[in-house]
């Protein structure tokens, strides 16, 4: 089980068709999902307004549609908390691919727009790749999920924390310290090269969880076709195929398949 966070910069979300919400919102997140099928997403999302919009101006969005007002805020700042049915490329696909999720905490604030999605290897990478065919995240970065309860707070076991926690306490990270790896396994009562091996696997889990990445995603250039056929037919079935947002970032699309098509002889000639 693994989880990928991908975030793209406010800046650049201009240029596709979330860029009607910007103009609406401070920030929305992802709380939970209500219903989730591949024609039927509904969510649970809190949302916090710019002056002067309300709930309903997100139905001027294509891919939105408020259903239900949970919560109203009880100050002017505060969030309401909104039943909303999505139908946007992105999240469409995830659902259909029988084995993705997004996982609460995915938001568009001040900041950008963070999508969190969690699921098998290979379906983590396809959902990868149409988000990159849709607009190449700023960043993307993967790490290892346990499913074990006792692992739910972090990337290590029990006993790979308590003897973290030791190695941490002894000094071994400060190299001020100048603690001997000798030292730490006389006192724990384990061979010298046994500590060695566990605190290098520690550390490799630890800088997986923190710095993995999805950045080579390889996709062939069949099925970035057929990404944008599910795109087209999702958008007439659905009624927005005509939207002048949705032509944007079609024709967005596009570009992008064709730039992953280019030779580099093809690509240099371009520029």
């Amino acid at each position: 089980m693994r989880e990928i966070t991908l975030f793209w910069k406010r800046a650049r979300l201009a240029s596709i068709d979330v860029a009607p919400m910007l103009e609406i919102v401070n920030s929305a997140e992802f709380l939970a999902y209500i219903k989730r099928t591949p024609r039927d997403i509904r969510i649970l999302m809190k949302t916090n307004f710019k002056p002067g919009k309300f709930p309903e101006d997100l139905n001027s969005v294509y891919f939105m549609e408020l259903l239900d007002i949970h919560h109203h805020p009880e100050m002017d700042d505060d969030c309401y908390v909104l039943n909303v049915r999505i139908s946007h490329p992105l999240t469409n696909f995830n659902a259909r691919t029988g084995g993705t999720t997004a996982a609460p905490g995915c938001r568009l604030d001040g900041e950008g727009l963070t999508y969190i999605v969690q699921g098998s290897n290979v379906r983590l990478r396809l959902v990868a790749a149409m988000a990159r065919l849709i607009l190449k995240p700023d960043r993307i970065s993967a790490r290892n999920l346990q499913l074990d309860s006792q692992m739910a707070s972090g990337p290590l076991n029990q006993k790979q924390l308590k003897l973290a926690k030791y190695a941490y306490d002894k000094g071994w990270y400060d190299h001020n310290k100048k603690v001997r790896i000798s030292d730490m396994a006389e006192d724990l009562k384990i061979a010298r090269a046994t500590l060695a091996e566990h605190l290098s696997r520690i550390e490799t889990i630890v800088m997986d969880d923190l710095m993995g990445s999805f950045s080579n995603i390889s996709v062939h250039p069949d099925e970035y076709i057929l990404f944008k056929d599910m795109i087209e037919a999702d958008a007439i079935k659905d009624g927005y195929s005509n939207d002048e947002n949705f032509k944007i970032l079609l024709q967005h699309i596009l570009q992008q398949m064709k730039s992953e098509n280019l030779s580099p002889e093809e690509k240099e000639n371009d520029a």
